[in-house]
């Protein structure tokens, strides 16, 4: 198969992605509030792990054809491209505000989880018994985050936008499109790297990871442009929270991670520290914040490919 056909499927598996991982946040967040869940736990927490399903379904697929460049490159890659690319041009577009409580906790939860990750890939693997550590702390995670939800808002109601087939038919649809997706853009991107000769680590680094982060681009992006902050914040720091927590820990009990090269994992625990220390000084990411943000996501690929 030629180059432009590979091409091709790239596309298609990332449109299927992207439009997947939205179709099932939709479904998901209307089956949600129609049973009456509380909106802040439908915000940040299925948001959160809706926009992280592209990574999962792309490092998992990648897991279990053994390709760990692109299971733990994507990951890594996504992580860095959400916090300096997507809360870059979110910030660029408007200042950032959060509270500090979300600084203090879930800030230095995701802190916290890079270097977990960073200590148990020392030996240069991560086992099946660090996933499971690592599944353990994601349930953890979850149920402090729900806890602490309910706490901050108990006045969820009942109330159905739309018949509860529908929602069911679109999460279903949104769960298959994603799994297809996932499949296309693995299959095309090795293809790719090894008819061009560029590293599969650096096409899961780059273009896998972008391609999978472009759900967490417009929600949070969006979310900036009609300024709700926590929504734009929220959503990515749960999601770099659940990329290490859940697709790392989830692909390491299928199969262990190998990593060759660690300056991407440390600069990813960089980024984790450094967004929470601008955050600390004003509780705000301004636009200047962002535009550096954004240079230095860009000076980055071009570290990557020179």
């Amino acid at each position: 198969m030629i180059i432009w056909q590979h091409l091709l499927l790239f596309v298609i598996g990332l449109v299927l992605l992207v439009k997947g991982s939205d179709y099932l946040v939709d479904g998901a967040s209307r089956l949600a509030t129609g049973l009456g869940v509380s909106s802040m736990v439908i915000g940040l927490t299925i948001v959160a792990y809706g926009t992280s399903l592209p990574e999962f379904a792309v490092s998992f697929v990648a897991s279990l054809e053994g390709i760990d460049d692109i299971a733990l490159g994507n990951v890594i890659g996504s992580n860095i491209a959400n916090i300096c690319l997507v809360l870059g041009l979110s910030a660029a577009i408007r200042p950032l505000k959060v509270h500090i409580s979300v600084i203090k906790k879930e800030m230095l939860i995701m802190l916290g989880a890079a270097l977990a990750m960073t200590f148990m890939l020392l030996d240069g693997v991560i086992d099946r018994i660090d996933g499971v550590i690592l599944l353990i702390g994601l349930v953890a995670y979850l149920i402090f985050f729900v806890h602490e939800a309910f706490q901050a808002n108990k006045t969820g109601t009942a109330h159905q936008h739309a018949p509860f087939w529908r929602n069911v038919l679109m999460t279903i649809c949104g769960l298959v499109m994603i799994a297809l997706g996932a499949r296309l853009l693995v299959d095309s991107s090795v293809s790719i790297a090894r008819q061009i000769e560029v590293s599969e680590y650096i096409i899961g680094l780059t273009v896998i990871a972008i391609g999978t982060s472009l759900p967490e681009l417009a929600t949070s992006a969006m979310a900036s442009y009609k300024n709700q902050s926590d929504i734009a914040v929220g959503n990515i720091i749960g999601s770099v929270s659940f990329n290490i927590l859940l697709v790392i820990g989830a692909c390491a009990v299928v199969l262990p991670l190998a990593l060759h090269t660690f300056i991407d994992l440390y600069l990813m625990c960089g980024v984790c520290a450094l967004i929470l220390v601008l955050f600390w000084t004003g509780l705000t990411l301004t636009r200047r914040e962002g535009v550096l943000l954004l240079i230095g996501y860009g000076a980055y690929m071009a570290y990557l490919f020179l």
